[in-house]
């Protein structure tokens, strides 16, 4: 073991940085610490919600840090301003808990999937809702994890819940879309995939519940983290000829 470091706290989720230098870490009080990579020193921490943190996001120029909660509010924080961490604004109106949060490519926006199954898009860091589907339409994700819109209908397979699908991410190519479900299942399909029950290819491995799921940078291997099983599963992505 290299280094290790005590949170206090359960955590609930993990984001690093875009350089790399620092990892922000959610936790299920609603405090969340972000720490230097090469020491696991606390850079700072804040805690500015009382119930669990459910995502949590740096911007791709490294400005601004994203934190969402069960309390139905995604906090924005400027990193410019220091290790103090005072938050600058908030998206208000969300209409229940934070599932999954992306920036888009150029740290304008954000888009917030929630627990009532709709999918927003806010300014950042105003917070001010985008009500205008054109000019969401408009908008280049640096990301994508939800598991909602027009893009990712086929996900579900057929005779499941929307509830069945936990997390998702979309490969850096842009080409691919991996999920986990409630049933163990990592399934790989197309990106995007409008039509519903898309083709894909399923994986199986972990014994309960998805928490979520992930592709490495270059997306050379997937990273599945399972729920009650308590593990995380590497997947090697093939590409194999059609």
């Amino acid at each position: 073991m290299l280094n290790k470091v005590n949170l206090g706290h359960p955590a609930r989720t993990i984001a690093y940085s875009p350089e790399g230098d620092m990892v922000a870490i959610g936790m299920k009080n609603g405090e969340f610490i972000i720490l230097l990579v090469a020491s696991l020193k606390i850079w700072g921490k804040k805690r500015d919600r009382r119930s669990p943190i459910q995502d949590i996001r740096f911007s791709p120029n490294s400005r601004y840090l994203a934190v969402g909660s069960t309390e139905s509010a995604v906090d924005f924080y400027d990193l410019t301003y220091g290790p103090q961490l005072n938050r600058i604004n908030c998206c208000r109106d969300i209409p229940s808990f934070v599932m999954q949060m992306d920036f888009s490519a150029d740290s304008c926006y954000v888009q917030i999937s929630t627990g009532s199954y709709k999918r927003l898009a806010y300014e950042v860091p105003s917070g001010k809702q985008v009500t205008e589907q054109s000019q969401i339409d408009r908008i280049t994700w640096a990301t994508w994890t939800s598991v909602l819109g027009d893009e990712v209908v086929g996900i579900w397979s057929r005779n499941t819940d929307k509830a069945d699908v936990t997390c998702a991410c979309v490969s850096h190519s842009g080409l691919n879309i991996v999920t986990g479900d409630d049933f163990g299942m990592v399934k790989l399909l197309d990106f995007p995939c409008p039509e519903k029950f898309a083709k894909h290819k399923r994986f199986m491995g972990h014994s309960a519940h998805l928490t979520n799921v992930r592709f490495t940078n270059g997306d050379r291997y997937v990273v599945s983290a399972g729920g009650d099983d308590r593990s995380l599963f590497v997947w090697r992505c093939v590409h194999a000829p059609h």
